[in-house]
């Protein structure tokens, strides 16, 4: 998947503010991508509700998929800034679409304490260097079974891990390098080979 994810002015130094939302907006079309291609592979999506529930599985995925890349390559204050401008536009964006195509509705308290406990059980979870343990992976795809299977859908489980999330994670590292500027970028690239 190609999304873009390099600035106009490079020269211009980013707030970790600034940073958390662009990388929210790549994170919100790898997971409408993943959702997109699993309905290619003939996944049953009989409705969008089905359809944000699996979202609600990428977000926090994604969210702990940029913790952990750049954990060791931020201070404590920075790296927090970014994740919670990650997750409360995350959020923002989860809650207008679910108004829109759902109608008016309490969204934002039920979707914050799901993402809380997904966060939560994802920290449990090895990440290896530069990617995801295979529990890692494993979780996200028995997530998105749970919601999937009520739907006859066979093979998730094996579809997220083989395919899904490791291009989520690719295209996500990728961006974090693009977004973060040439000296973390130039560092990223070093560390994963890219």
């Amino acid at each position: 998947m190609r999304v873009k994810s390099r600035w106009h002015n490079k020269a211009k130094t980013r707030t970790p503010q600034e940073l958390g939302s662009t990388l929210a907006f790549i994170a919100w079309r790898i997971g409408m991508n993943a959702v997109k291609n699993m309905q290619k592979e003939g996944f049953d999506f009989p409705s969008y509700a089905v359809q944000l529930q699996v979202m609600e599985e990428f977000l926090p995925f994604l969210i702990q998929v940029v913790d952990r890349l750049v954990y060791e390559r931020m201070d404590e204050e920075t790296r927090r800034n970014l994740v919670t401008a990650l997750a409360l536009h995350l959020v923002d964006t989860m809650v207008e679409n679910q108004v829109d195509l759902l109608g008016p509705g309490e969204y934002r308290g039920p979707l914050i304490e799901r993402l809380n406990a997904r966060l939560d059980d994802y920290a449990a979870f090895s990440f290896n260097g530069e990617e995801p343990g295979y529990h890692f992976l494993r979780y996200l795809g028995e997530r998105v079974d749970a919601v999937l299977a009520k739907e006859g859908n066979r093979w998730v489980i094996e579809h997220i891990v083989d395919i899904e999330a490791p291009e989520a994670v690719k295209t996500m590292r990728k961006a974090l390098r693009d977004v973060s500027g040439q000296g973390a970028a130039a560092a990223l690239a070093k560390e994963t080979g890219e």
